[in-house]
């Protein structure tokens, strides 16, 4: 544990004797830099345990914590919030947490299941559902090698490839477009049972709200036990997010309007780059589906491949570093541009919540930021003046290291050839 986080054990353990924090209680770092940096959940756990007031209990730990280690302390519903954090303390976090994304070699893969809505929910809502699902199983294959990924009514299967991912969702959002008027609210809970094994990591499912509540209260029941039992995680987003309330755009976002985008949706790397787009965090408001037809950085998969191509042109001595010396140089890069610097560093420990915890809205947004600021960054007049002089000044060296640090965090999700790797599967299993 880093210094930070191994006060804060101390503290609670001291106050709070009787109660003995989880390893999830540790420091992390939050997806809206706005509202903080990285927070703790430790009082709300001591709040749990001993039926007291989270906030009273965050306030005790704050002034124990804060006197030694300075920052902008906050208590915000209970979570103990942490801004402005020297940079000492922030590297301290990054080596401690989940620098490297192991991966997941032994056991039973992850689960990834979505709850498909039936007509009672728009298609375009359906359409992002898919997507966000299909995102987070995207992010585990790449980074962990395998996922169960399922869409009901199809039962879930293991996939080992991206362009594996990239079919199943293609195939829900032709299924969901062809069965638009469909009413489907059992038979769900049998493929979920099936996932239930000991040892076996929590299954996430995706579904909306308003489907939620219509479905039959044996179903309610199954959800609200594998919660309660640790086996299922329920991830519901916000209906403001999914359904849009601007009749003027009942046109672009029609079913028809959808079935011609996906027409023209001709390769495998296509259909990746309009899952991230239905995906993003533009507004369901604001979300035209077509957009992500052109290469106009609407697809953050596209934006991000986009910039890793910039860093291997502008640098690519910086590209080649090993991770851990690239963290020896990002330094100053924290007082040069601070928040570029915060989303780059927090983006291996970000992942990894939305494999373990189906954080994909949180961080589909920090990924759109970081890339838009990373390219305004690069684009700077001063800026490309600077990277044309050789050798590069330590200030900019420390900016692109911080870059490349978090691009090299997801580059699996950035590189790979979803239709390169696909074919090269298929290849191996006709030899064997």
């Amino acid at each position: 544990m880093s210094s930070l986080t191994t006060a804060l054990h101390d503290a609670a353990l001291r106050l709070y004797p009787e109660v003995q924090l989880s390893t999830k209680a540790r420091f992390l770092p939050m997806f809206d830099l706005g509202k903080g940096e990285i927070s703790s959940t430790a009082a709300i756990e001591v709040a749990r345990a001993l039926r007291g007031d989270a906030m009273a209990i965050a306030q005790r730990l704050i002034e124990e914590l804060s006197p030694r280690f300075g920052g902008t302390w906050k208590v915000v519903a209970g979570y103990i919030v942490l801004s402005d954090v020297s940079s000492e303390l922030i590297l301290q976090e990054v080596r401690t947490g989940d620098m490297a994304l192991p991966k997941r070699t032994s056991g039973r893969p992850r689960s990834v299941i979505c709850l498909t809505p039936d007509s009672i929910t728009p298609v375009y809502a359906r359409m992002r559902l898919l997507a966000s699902s299909a995102l987070q199983a995207f992010l585990t294959v790449a980074i962990e090698g395998r996922c169960r990924v399922g869409f009901e009514p199809s039962p879930p299967q293991e996939v080992s490839s991206l362009g594996a991912v990239v079919t199943l969702f293609r195939e829900a959002v032709e299924r969901a477009l062809a069965s638009d008027s469909e009413v489907r609210r059992t038979a769900i809970a049998t493929h979920l049972m099936e996932e239930q094994v000991v040892g076996a990591p929590t299954t996430i499912v995706w579904t909306s709200h308003h489907y939620h509540e219509q479905l039959p209260k044996e179903v309610k029941r199954f959800f609200s036990d594998a919660r309660r039992e640790g086996h299922t995680l329920l991830k519901m987003p916000p209906d403001g997010w999914l359904l849009s309330r601007d009749r003027a755009l009942s046109e672009i976002l029609s079913p028809g309007s959808i079935e011609r985008v996906i027409g023209r949706l001709s390769t495998q790397e296509a259909w990746a780059r309009w899952l991230f787009h239905m995906a993003s965090a533009t507004p369901s408001g604001d979300l035209d589906p077509s957009v992500a037809l052109y290469d106009e950085c609407a697809s953050p998969r596209w934006s991000l491949q986009v910039l890793h191509e910039r860093l291997v042109a502008l640098a690519s001595s910086v590209v080649t570093t090993p991770r851990a010396e690239l963290l020896d140089r990002v330094g100053d890069s924290l007082v040069e541009d601070r928040v570029l610097a915060l989303r780059a560093l927090f983006l291996p420990m970000l992942t990894s919540r939305v494999i373990e915890d189906g954080e994909v809205l949180g961080w589909i947004s920090t990924v759109e930021e970081f890339a838009a600021r990373a390219h305004a960054r690069l684009n700077a007049p001063h800026f490309r003046a600077a990277l044309s002089k050789s050798p590069l000044s330590r200030d900019n060296v420390q900016i692109i290291a911080s870059l490349v640090f978090g691009i090299t965090s997801i580059l699996p999700v950035v590189t790979e050839d979803v239709c390169a790797r696909q074919q090269q599967n298929s290849n191996q299993r006709d030899q064997t």
